[in-house]
């Protein structure tokens, strides 16, 4: 028993940080998409999509990252973090266009008509700037994450939390 509390306890920790940041995005994306289409009102349906959402990528993130394709790109940090993101990005997307999609086949009974139903009634103005608040959000989060585990944990709490150094002739002491 204690085994399967270790590896449930390893899960979550390795998954907080992303489902944190990813409910934070998602709920923002959910506001965006509100004011968009002038529907101000907030329902539990949109904070439990932007919650499943998050829960959603961020679980696919971990799944990313145990796959050797994720490391496919190593030689620089930079052309690792921006595949990463790519991948991150293709499956947050794929969610993302399912999202869209499956209301329109139980809507239209059927797969062909709801792609054909999708190319219209979907706004597709709308579905690229969440699809940029995305990708947007998928870098920052792999871009932070790779300098945490460069820099380690420690270090970013001690920089984050420390006192701002007070600097002797800036323009701040005048």
């Amino acid at each position: 028993m204690s085994r399967v509390r270790a590896i449930v306890v390893k899960e979550i920790r390795e998954a907080l940080p992303a489902t944190i940041f990813f409910l934070c995005l998602f709920h923002l994306i959910g506001l965006t998409k509100a004011v968009l289409l002038d529907e101000y009102s907030l329902t539990a349906l949109r904070a439990v999509s932007a919650t499943v959402g998050a829960l959603i990528v961020a679980k696919a993130v971990l799944i990313v990252e145990a796959l050797a394709i994720a490391r496919l790109f190593s030689g620089r940090r930079i052309y690792n973090i921006l595949w990463r993101t790519l991948l991150y990005g293709s499956v947050a997307l794929l969610f993302r266009f399912t999202e869209e999609f499956i209301p329109l086949v139980s809507k239209y009974d059927g797969i062909s008509s709801a792609m054909k139903a999708m190319m219209g009634e979907v706004s597709w103005a709308l579905f690229s700037v969440i699809a940029l608040w995305i990708i947007c959000g998928l870098f920052l989060y792999t871009l932070v994450s790779d300098l945490v585990r460069v820099v380690g944990p420690d270090k970013v709490k001690e920089i984050l939390f420390s006192r701002l150094e007070s600097r002797s002739g800036s323009a701040h002491d005048h």
